[in-house]
């Protein structure tokens, strides 16, 4: 494929997006594809710079106006393909390529819709789809999106050392952003409904607008943003309890790195999980299904955990390697229809 890939995004954190960023940025150039990120903007956000400067990857950033978007995007010869991540991204990616005469290809990862303004944003960029090759990262989203196809993400694959599930101490996490939809709330209040049982032990990685409710209790250790290879060796289990998602990496990571993962099920996941074999996939997002599920956990064996964490393990090398993606996205960055 002799394509110059831009992966073009408006990024002020470490979420979803950024991580599916990093692993597409990987899976392309393991497959010999020219690709770099282009920042609509500098936001400041140094650590997801530094996590990029660490691994090599490379990254431009614009000014943070339309008419620097217009010519950077002149500037690309014809075998460019912009592939935009994130609303504000995929609003003008999709104008500016059409202005530009190049070829547009989107992800898209939200499965929530927002309200007031980010309601209207997200509203304007699936009316927008119909400029673009689209990608949605669960079946949901695509019922939203004109001309899309699943793209479920992924993630390299890597031999871990098994976790030791012998322990006496059963150390869960919640990874992610601090805020309504991702329900750090409901793990407060487990943490809180769960202070006398001594068999397990709460961590917490993220930031965002709920962090100042993040109680002060001695079986919850706040770990504030943490590099992502740094945080599994303090966890056993994950437990997503987010009210809305679409295919959270977290997942895919955690069982990447041998870890039980406990989730509501929202998005794709319950497409992932089957309860009882390779996690536990929990009936809604609240805390006594989050209680009930982590004392389902602590009554099975170490040999038991150890299946389910394998079990898991398996399913991510058959369906998440980025073997497919990889298809997938070539067919898209190749066909060279301007819309």
């Amino acid at each position: 494929m002799n394509n110059q890939i831009i992966l073009f995004v408006d990024s002020s954190m470490i979420g979803g997006i950024e991580t599916h960023i990093i692993e597409l940025y990987k899976l392309l150039h393991k497959n010999q594809v020219s690709c770099s990120i282009l920042f609509y903007k500098n936001h400041g956000n140094n650590e997801f710079y530094e996590l990029l400067d660490k691994q090599s990857i490379q990254y431009n950033f614009l000014q943070g106006t339309l008419i620097s978007l217009i010519k950077r995007f002149h500037s690309y010869d014809r075998n460019t393909v912009i592939h935009t991540h994130g609303y504000k991204a995929g609003i003008l990616g999709r104008l500016v390529c059409k202005i530009t005469n190049k070829h547009c290809v989107s992800t898209y990862h939200a499965g929530e819709t927002g309200k007031g303004k980010m309601w209207l944003y997200n509203r304007l960029d699936l009316w927008l789809s119909r400029l673009s090759t689209n990608f949605a990262v669960s079946e949901k989203i695509i019922k939203t999106i004109t001309n899309a196809q699943l793209l479920e993400n992924f993630i390299a694959i890597t031999e871990p050392p098994s976790t030791d599930f012998a322990q006496p101490l059963l150390r869960i996490g919640f990874v992610g952003r601090l805020s309504y939809e991702k329900g750090p709330d409901i793990f407060y209040e487990l943490a809180e409904s769960m202070q006398t049982n001594k068999q397990v032990q709460f961590h917490l990685f993220g930031d965002g607008p709920m962090r100042d409710r993040i109680p002060q209790l001695n079986n919850l250790n706040y770990h504030g943003l943490t590099p992502r290879d740094d945080i599994w060796q303090h966890l056993d289990a994950l437990l997503i309890c987010s009210r809305e998602e679409g295919l959270p990496m977290t997942l895919l990571e955690s069982m990447a790195h041998y870890k039980i993962v406990i989730s509501s099920p929202v998005g794709a996941i319950p497409s992932i999980i089957n309860n009882g074999v390779n996690g536990f996939l929990m009936k809604s997002a609240n805390t006594l299904e989050c209680q009930q599920s982590i004392e389902a956990l602590l009554a099975l064996s170490t040999t038991q955990k150890s299946e389910m964490a394998h079990s898991a393990y398996t399913m991510l090398e058959e369906r998440f390697s980025g073997r497919k993606q990889f298809n997938l996205l070539q067919n898209a960055y190749t066909a060279k229809t301007i819309l």
